[in-house]
């Protein structure tokens, strides 16, 4: 290795210490939000002592502006758009495999951002997130194979789980548990709903998981507002009541979702 270039090796690392050392990000603070001169907002999260990752707020995580647009999502909507202009309808369209694997990887990389979000109550930000992420599976489900639709498409109770929650969680802060609740129910009904998809489509994998984690997630979340709603309203025996009575219903119309077994199309592993 020359001398030149270990001389601006040394510059690169006396400048990323120089960084680090006026981030001061440790335990206690492992998150640093910045405001860049373009209007972005940038995380910066040192989740150990020797790892350092910046992910944009809006757009694509790692701030990449492909064709000039946010995402490769909108870059493909926008074709598909375009081909329904030119030929009256949607019909027909289609992507390549490495198209798709294009915006499944950066569906995964908004998933790993909203994670982030979620953690750190940013509940706006997972609400869009994962809003985009269901519209490219649901892209997915409706121009891809079959095989290639599901890469994506399994995960989509996962997904409405989490857009339900964070939705929820809006409302919370805003003091508004009625509307808190109806998000969570909603969410149920779509994660049912999704959960008869997965057993006609025989995929019994993708149902047992939805069923087991997502949906027994929102339905614990949902016993919790319950339960908040009750404290606060401990004197009010008949709204106590009409709550119960909405439980009942709302689990009965979700039994009768999902308990579709008995039908000849359907095939449970």
């Amino acid at each position: 290795m020359s001398n030149g270039t270990t001389q601006r090796n040394t510059r690169w690392v006396q400048a990323l210490d120089r960084i680090l050392q006026v981030l001061n990000l440790d335990e206690d603070h492992p998150i640093r939000i910045l405001k860049i001169e373009d209007g972005r907002e940038v995380i910066v999260v040192q989740p150990n002592a020797f790892t350092v990752s910046r992910i944009y707020a809006s757009g694509r995580p790692d701030g990449a502006r492909p064709h000039g647009l946010d995402s490769y999502y909108d870059y493909y909507l926008g074709i598909l758009e375009k081909y329904e202009e030119e030929n009256g309808s949607k019909d027909g369209f289609e992507l390549t495999e490495e198209e798709w694997d294009t915006l499944f990887e950066e569906s995964f990389h908004r998933y790993t951002r909203y994670l982030l979000f979620a953690g750190i109550k940013r509940w706006h930000d997972v609400c869009r997130d994962t809003d985009t992420n269901l519209s490219v599976t649901d892209l997915a489900r409706e121009f891809a194979p079959s095989e290639i639709a599901w890469r994506s498409y399994q995960y989509k109770g996962y997904m409405i789980m989490m857009n339900s929650i964070a939705k929820a969680e809006l409302s919370l802060q805003e003091d508004d548990p009625i509307t808190a609740l109806q998000h969570i129910d909603i969410g149920i009904q779509l994660i049912g709903e999704f959960c008869g998809e997965c057993l006609r489509e025989e995929q019994g994998e993708a149902e047992n998981i939805t069923r087991e984690r997502y949906l027994n997630n929102l339905i614990e979340f949902r016993s919790d507002l319950v339960s908040i709603d009750s404290d606060d309203n401990e004197n009010n025996d008949s709204e106590e009541t009409s709550e119960e009575d909405d439980d009942r219903d709302l689990l009965a119309e979700l039994e009768e979702l999902l308990n579709d077994v008995d039908s000849p199309n359907i095939n449970r592993e």
